[in-house]
């Protein structure tokens, strides 16, 4: 049993090995059947005792990096954590609150709490000094949108039905101009005034 779970934990870090800087979950080593959910997990967790990888966040790990200019391991963004720990759980996610205004350009604001909307559950991580919020929204309010359309239902909903100013309607036109003929496609199940809304944003001629 000790030869199988060494020959296993010699394998993870080979593969490991091959994606330098590349984050892992246990779920990303399912397809290459190297035994049960437990034998995968302990694998990680010695090779992370023996500084072979890194644990950059609960169940999380990877090999980092090392920045020869800094002499240190480089370690994830709060953007790669977050879009880590959506794949795990097969979460859909989309920015919310101040985040989905500064994406969309309506506002210059840069938060300090990183709030997505998310198709799962309620859940708060931190990770380093950064604060991650995921609020469940109902699932048609993300799909079947693109990531886009998704962005700016969400940065709607942030300004609330009477926010909504010609100056917004202005920005979020300029920053759909690419997904225009998406803006009214799909949107029954979402609240009149957002439809309304959406259907300017589509039709917005510039003066």
């Amino acid at each position: 049993m000790e030869v199988i779970f060494m020959v296993i934990k010699k394998e993870i870090e080979n593969i490991m090995k091959k994606n330098i800087g590349k984050i892992y979950s246990i779920n990303d080593f399912y397809n290459y059947d190297l035994g049960s959910q437990n034998t995968i997990k302990c694998s990680l967790y010695k090779l992370a005792q023996e500084n072979k990888i890194i644990r950059v966040f609960d169940g999380l790990y990877m090999k980092p990096r090392f920045s020869k200019i800094f002499q240190e391991n480089v370690i994830p963004s709060t953007k790669e954590i977050i879009d880590k720990i959506a794949k795990k759980f097969g979460w859909e996610i989309i920015p919310t609150s101040e985040w989905a205004l500064n994406y969309t350009g309506l506002s210059t604001q840069v938060p300090n709490v990183y709030i997505f909307a998310s198709t799962g559950p309620n859940r708060i991580y931190y990770y380093g000094n950064n604060k991650i919020i995921f609020k469940h929204v109902a699932n048609y309010k993300i799909y079947p949108f693109s990531k886009k359309m998704a962005l700016v239902i969400q940065a709607l909903i942030v300004l609330e039905k009477n926010n909504v100013t010609k100056s917004h309607l202005k920005k979020l036109a300029n920053f759909t101009k690419d997904i225009k003929n998406e803006l009214t496609k799909n949107i029954n199940l979402l609240p009149v005034w957002i439809q309304e809304n959406l259907k300017k944003i589509k039709d917005y001629q510039y003066a």
